[in-house]
């Protein structure tokens, strides 16, 4: 039995086309199994749960190649509800003999999570060799391959998924990044372009573009861009955040502020929106200094998770005289380091805060991790833990 075109056109990403020709093939066969399978599928992909299970009712009792694409379209189903074990389970029992490789490809794709990369890469090896014409399995074949070290492999396959599926934007967005990673920010920026001719306002691609606009030094370029995103997306707080930072970059402080505050206004203050108006209070001449730290409170409140607010909140109270001002910030610092323990950065400034506090005992045993790994640190924080570590000996 040959395969249905439409089942050819989702393969190949072209879910429009897919859609409506499977809505044709059924109104010709309101019984046709591949048809109602291929809306289920799509129904789950869009998180049209009962859509998909109303569907896949229709199609109980067909052939056992139906009844296994019945099982991914419910692993899609529990994907989207959160329900991994679930998914993994349909995924790991159909990627046995015979292996479909949609199947394989699943688990690769949870092995990747599991950063299980080996593996992973051997599913995927597998369901690109069975299904070399599907473009989103080259695409994670290519993330893991880059996970491994595999630049060539990974590039050969980004380029393959392009090829395919031309409106696959993911593909664009991870080969810039790995481009740009690779010291290629012009490569970087031309294949961004040459997605942007198809998808002019595309938010994912245009952040990414003025990341690397801005690595390149073309602060202008980069403002330009996060103000076209800002435009395709006026009520999403992260393109007004964006563009916030670069109007501050360009020395526009009072464009930036006048963005922070109006998503503020609105309850739609970001961490990033929250650092640019601190950054921008501190830089006042003279410095808004409760200002800035009432900025750095709300950012570090907005994301339990990230270290850099309370950083920034601990140095600025540090630098102030009171001995409870400073112990103010020994506590912002504590939770810098505590919400990423491995970086350098909120444990040097804990250390040297203790030590202005005269309590060296903490200082020490802060310390102990930076010394140990001195070498591999930047050079100016290298030279910091040095002077530091001298000092208290």
């Amino acid at each position: 039995m040959s395969t249905p075109n439409f089942e050819k056109l989702l393969k190949a990403g072209d879910l429009e086309k897919g859609r409506a020709e499977a809505q044709a093939a059924l109104q010709n066969n309101p019984t046709d199994r591949r048809a109602l399978l291929a809306l289920a599928k799509l129904a789950a992909l869009e998180g049209d749960e009962g859509q998909a299970e109303s569907l896949l009712q229709k199609v109980a009792g067909g052939t056992p190649d139906d009844e296994a694409d019945a099982q991914l379209v419910r692993a899609a189903l529990h994907m989207q509800k959160g329900e991994f074990e679930q998914a993994g389970a349909i995924y790991m029992k159909l990627s046995e003999d015979p292996p479909r490789a949609e199947a394989l490809y699943g688990v690769g794709f949870f092995l990747a999570e599991a950063e299980q990369n080996e593996l992973a890469k051997k599913a995927l090896v597998k369901a690109v060799e069975m299904e070399p014409e599907v473009g989103v399995y080259h695409f994670q074949l290519a993330r893991v391959l880059f996970a491994l070290s595999d630049l060539k492999g990974a590039f050969d396959h980004l380029e393959k998924s392009l090829k395919l599926n031309p409106g696959h934007i993911p593909s664009y967005v991870v080969f810039s990044i790995a481009l740009q990673a690779g010291g290629e920010p012009d490569a970087a920026e031309d294949i961004l372009r040459q997605g942007l001719k198809a998808f002019p306002d595309e938010p994912h691609m245009l952040e990414q573009l003025s990341n690397v606009l801005a690595g390149k030094g073309d602060i202008n370029g980069a403002a330009e861009v996060a103000e076209q995103l800002a435009k395709a997306q006026p009520n999403h707080p992260s393109a007004i955040g964006n563009l916030a930072r670069f109007r501050m970059a360009q020395g526009r402080l009072g464009d930036a502020l006048s963005l922070c505050h109006a998503l503020a206004e609105r309850g739609l203050a970001t961490v990033q929106s929250r650092s640019v108006e601190a950054t921008i209070y501190e830089a006042m001449n003279p410095p808004d200094i409760e200002g800035a730290m009432a900025a750095w409170r709300e950012a570090a409140h907005l994301d339990p998770e990230d270290w850099r607010a309370p950083n920034n909140l601990g140095l600025l109270l540090m630098r102030g005289p009171e001995v409870e001002t400073m112990r103010e910030g020994r506590d912002a610092l504590e939770e810098a380091h505590r919400r990423d323990p491995s970086r350098p950065e909120p444990r040097l400034n804990l250390a040297l805060v203790c030590v202005k506090l005269g309590e060296k005992a903490r200082a020490k045993e802060v310390m102990k991790d930076l010394v140990s790994r001195a070498a591999t640190l930047e050079p100016e924080l290298r030279e910091q833990v040095e002077r530091l570590q001298k000092q208290l000996a």
